[in-house]
């Protein structure tokens, strides 16, 4: 897949991932990813974390050209990681599906989603918690 997105404008004017999620930590994209992905998304979400890009927010806020430059990163991570972030933006119910993730995580999703202005954020979109 070719990315055809240009270099140097933020993620967001492109994929309109909900500004509820913006907190939530990068390893939350895990409940976008397909069963074949697996494996990689690990890889792709640490390499993120490890290069200061440790929240959706962050991520949005990059631009292609930026992520290029992500150590141990690479175009297939870039391809995989704008998969999941259409599929977040399109689905944004999938917070609710925290089955896939750790202990530690789902605990710290399911403490974000009770916070009140996520919540109320949550109820905006429709999905209630």
């Amino acid at each position: 897949m070719k990315i055809t997105l240009p270099h140097d404008t933020p993620l967001h004017l492109y994929i309109p991932v909900a500004k509820v999620f913006y907190p939530f930590p990068i390893y939350f994209l895990r409940l976008a990813a397909p069963i074949p992905y697996e494996k990689s998304i690990s890889r792709i979400l640490n390499s993120l974390n490890e290069n200061s890009y440790s929240s959706i927010d962050k991520v949005q806020n990059a631009t292609i050209g930026e992520l290029r430059q992500v150590r141990n990163f690479g175009e297939k991570g870039l391809v995989i990681l704008l998969e999941l972030l259409h599929t977040l933006s399109r689905q944004p119910e999938l917070v609710l599906e925290t089955e896939k993730l750790d202990h530690s995580l789902r605990a710290e999703l399911d403490h974000l989603k009770h916070v009140m202005p996520v919540k109320l954020q949550l109820l905006d979109i429709g999905i209630e918690v």
